[in-house]
């Protein structure tokens, strides 16, 4: 399960909000790409990757920086050595930002050819190595297909929420083979049904408001709400994707518009926290328990990315204006743990 949205403050500044929910502990760590650095796909003897043996590596315009998530796959053995390199976040020096989130519903597109075809796990890293806009990403999705075998494509189930710097945001799903692009007038994405279900969902909670409801007779009983907050009467609070995907949607559009990237962090830093899921809370077969294990922010027009682990609020972030993606070395940055919190002295 995962969250995604984007908010636009009044000085033009954007800024993304993504959570990550598994029950796998992934280990998130900071990955660059050197600009234009082939990106190998795998070439394994086996029989379901026989049609990759020659297929060209990777390369792309832009170096960019993104999330590795080192346990990302222990279902899938046939991956570990990109396990480190498959990011499921990311942004390049353009200010394209990229976010890979579960959809169960997918349907990865036939196999097309060596030439035309990436992994779809890569999908992240191949749209920010060769994408510096949505526009030109929706280009360049018409050249090539994402694939995967059968024996993986059910344990990989991936949509894609996407935002430039310009503020243009879509949503790229894989429907019974095919690519959809969905533009994202709402600004929110998370797991399944379709887009489109979620979107048309949203007109089922228009009573909500922020404004308290007036007192009113019940009787002769003068009525009248007992604290602050009754407007979100019926906003749903549970754990679901079509709950996350009305709470974000809804709180985004009544909270105050940020003057600046400094009171947009702020604010997605408190939507995040409301889709926020403790060990424990969200149970399923054989023990499993997805919880929220990272979250990450992003801005289109600052290049800067975050996050935050399950262990510690305080966030870690990359300015990609200091990087220089022509020389730096590709690879895992070793990210030490950094306290939850500090005592003061008196």
């Amino acid at each position: 399960m995962c969250t995604h949205f984007h908010l636009s403050a009044r000085d033009g500044s954007l800024t993304v909000g993504r959570s990550m929910e598994y029950g796998q502990k992934l280990e998130p760590a900071f990955y660059l790409h050197r600009r234009g650095e082939p990106l190998f796909q795998p070439r394994w003897p086996d029989e379901a990757f026989a049609a990759m043996a020659e297929a060209a590596p990777l390369a792309g315009d832009y170096g960019y920086a993104g999330i590795a998530t080192k346990n990302v796959l222990p279902f899938a053995p046939q991956l570990a050595p990109l396990t480190d390199r498959i990011l499921t976040d990311g942004i390049n020096e353009a200010g394209l930002s990229v976010s890979l989130l579960w959809f169960p519903d997918a349907r990865y597109e036939p196999w097309r050819g060596k030439d035309a075809t990436v992994l779809a796990p890569l999908f992240c890293n191949w749209a920010l190595a060769h994408c510096g806009s949505v526009a030109e990403l929706r280009e360049r999705l018409k050249q090539v297909n994402f694939w995967l075998p059968e024996t993986l494509a059910s344990l990989m189930p991936f949509h894609a929420a996407i935002v430039d710097a310009r503020g243009e945001s879509v949503v790229v799903e894989f429907v019974d083979g095919a690519k959809v692009v969905h533009a994202n007038t709402v600004g929110v994405c998370t797991n399944g049904p379709s887009f489109p279900w979620h979107r048309t969902n949203l007109g089922n909670y228009l009573n909500l408001t922020p404004d308290d409801p007036q007192p009113g007779m019940l009787g002769s009983h003068h009525a009248q709400e007992p604290g602050h907050g009754g407007g979100l009467a019926g906003l749903p609070g549970n754990a679901t994707p079509p709950a996350r995907f009305v709470r974000i949607a809804y709180l985004k559009q009544f909270s105050n518009v940020p003057a600046d990237w400094d009171e947009a962090r702020q604010l997605a830093t408190h939507l995040l926290n409301s889709v926020d899921i403790p060990r424990g809370t969200v149970r399923g077969e054989h023990g499993y328990q997805d919880y929220t294990q990272y979250a990450a922010l992003k801005s289109p027009t600052r290049k800067l990315l975050a996050f935050r682990t399950d262990a510690s609020m305080h966030y870690r972030a990359l300015d990609l204006s200091r990087i220089d993606f022509a020389t730096v070395k590709s690879g895992v940055l070793d990210t030490p743990p950094l306290p939850d919190f500090t005592v003061v002295n008196a």
